[in-house]
């Protein structure tokens, strides 16, 4: 036998086998990984999407928690899995483009298959609806009255909640003089928000509903339907490129994924997106909607990639 005849072979052997694993696939449950502490708004978010893209991919999907390192210990852990379908993980804008420019990561751009981005949400920075700031003006001049008093938490340095806090004081012009206490996601830090032990936070609309918050502005380029009162960044004073944050975030899975599995989780989270359910969901948690294939989303997420790099610079990382 010719020995170009046995690669020909070979070769169609394991396009055959690659084929007929994608005809089975799924044949167990889905594991999806939430790269923080339950309670956080990207928990929320996955958990309202899972039982609608269990049912679409026909087979059950569970969300699991893997908080640390603002998301980069779940990353890190995904991927270095096998690309077989069966370990996703809901990323971030921060943990898939931001954390690997700003830390010591085993992965990077190159580390994943994009699957499909489901939301972008804009950040607002808000305080407990029982503190005496009512506007970005109460804030600076109490700030800069006593400088060093006041505290603002994160989920994580880098992350999105951090960033978000960031450009606000920093478009202000106060940043230096407030202290950061990071916390691992948004969950525990809302709690000492709530008790007072942090002065201020950001996150996205969804999470900030879950509590007795007041918002004092929001990273979008205009005002938000729920809250008509509350100025943009832009209006209070802050510029470019720190006016506009936006958490976006998708299922990723490690690199090498097989097209025809990739292409039946695409479905399946196209559809999931699509449903009664989850679309009601994101009506009553304020959830901004915004869907992409696997090809459309691999080239955004490429791009935000390289263009994030000015926000990092921006924000002092």
């Amino acid at each position: 036998m010719k020995l170009t005849t046995v690669f020909s072979t070979a070769i169609a052997a394991a396009i055959s086998a690659s084929a007929a694993l994608a005809d089975g696939f799924p044949e167990r449950p889905i594991n999806l990984i939430a790269p923080f502490n339950a309670g956080g708004g990207t928990d929320l978010l996955l958990r309202g999407l899972a039982p609608h893209f269990a049912e679409a991919i026909g087979a059950n999907a569970f969300v699991s928690n893997m908080a640390g390192g603002s998301g980069t210990v779940a990353a890190s852990a995904l991927q270095g899995q096998r690309p077989d379908g069966y370990q996703l993980a809901y990323m971030s804008i921060t943990v898939s483009t931001i954390q690997p420019q700003i830390k010591d990561v085993p992965y990077g751009l190159d580390s994943w298959t994009p699957i499909c981005s489901v939301a972008a949400s804009p950040t607002l920075l808000f305080v407990s609806n029982d503190s005496p700031f009512q506007t970005a003006e109460d804030v600076v001049a109490a700030v800069k009255a006593e400088p060093g008093k006041y505290v603002y938490g994160s989920s994580g340095p880098g992350a999105m909640t951090h960033l978000t806090t960031v450009a606000a004081f920093a478009g202000l012009g106060i940043l230096d003089d407030l202290k950061h206490l990071p916390f691992q996601g948004s969950g525990p830090a809302i709690k000492e928000l709530t008790a007072g032990n942090i002065q201020f936070f950001g996150d996205t609309e969804v999470l900030m509903q879950r509590g007795d918050f007041r918002p004092l502005m929001v990273f979008n380029s205009q005002r938000l339907e729920n809250y008509p009162d509350v100025p943009t960044a832009t209006e209070v004073g802050i510029e470019a490129p720190l006016n506009e944050l936006y958490l976006w975030g998708g299922l990723f899975a490690p690199a090498g994924l097989e097209p025809e599995v990739t292409a039946k989780l695409e479905a399946a989270c196209e559809t999931a997106v699509a449903s009664e359910g989850f679309q009601t969901f994101a009506e009553n948690s304020g959830t901004v909607i915004n869907y992409r294939g696997a090809e459309e989303f691999d080239a955004f997420y490429r791009a935000q990639y390289e263009s994030n790099g000015a926000l990092i610079e921006a924000a002092g990382l």
